[in-house]
């Protein structure tokens, strides 16, 4: 299951300090050492819509204890159930399930036109550039690096892939799963960003209100 949560983090008019308890020791001092609310924020509500969606999923109400793979990506510690969080200035995401998965949200930000552009296939370049509305192409290239993030974050790799090499140029954004590099593959739009979700296996995706994780 994939869950998201869309809202403006930076204006959310919460007070964060009473749901520190929910989270561990060591993304309680992760959270303390963002200087801006947002940031705070961002990295709180990850954590308590990954302890969500144990839950609904899988009735997983303790603390959640980590190992780490050796480029750093954790997976709970004596399961076989894995899970990906990713955040966004606009939205927070968590994917869970039995089989590895990559999970990425990317902001509709104009700044993406400066450091997408070597990591894009020469088809995913072409295919961007064939949009002349600004703002639509924005949009298409956020969308195409939340598939190149996401398929990195599957590998357990992040970046250090060859994403000028693996083409996501065919997949649609239109929420159906589909087929590249020998995975299930879905992208979509939502009002702010774009999520892109790469796994062995299909999934329901759903989005959640902020208040829903809060209980």
């Amino acid at each position: 299951m994939i869950y998201v949560v869309e809202a403006d983090f930076a204006h959310l008019n919460i007070s964060l300090e009473e749901w520190m308890p929910l989270l561990n020791p060591q993304r309680q001092e992760k959270a303390m050492q963002y200087r801006f609310y947002k940031d705070r924020a961002l990295c709180v509500f990850s954590w308590l819509l990954l302890r969500f969606s144990l839950k609904k999923e899988y009735r997983i109400t303790e603390m959640p204890e980590f190992e780490y793979s050796e480029y750093g990506k954790p997976k709970l510690s004596g399961s076989e159930i894995r899970f990906n969080l990713s955040h966004c200035d606009t939205a927070v995401a968590c994917g869970v399930d039995r089989k590895e998965i990559g999970v990425d949200v990317q902001d509709f930000s104009p700044l993406l036109h400066g450091v997408t552009g070597r990591f894009l296939t020469q088809r995913e370049k072409e295919e961007a550039e064939s949009i002349r509305e600004e703002e639509l192409k924005c949009k298409e290239l956020a969308r195409m690096w939340s598939l190149k993030e996401a398929y990195g974050k599957y590998l357990g790799v992040g970046l250090q892939y060859p994403a000028e090499r693996t083409d996501f140029s065919g997949i649609r954004c239109d929420g159906r799963w589909q087929e590249a590099e020998e995975l299930r593959v879905m992208s979509r739009r939502f009002q702010h960003c774009a999520l892109a979700v790469c796994s062995e296996n299909e999934m329901v995706c759903r989005k959640i209100r902020l208040e829903e994780i809060l209980g």
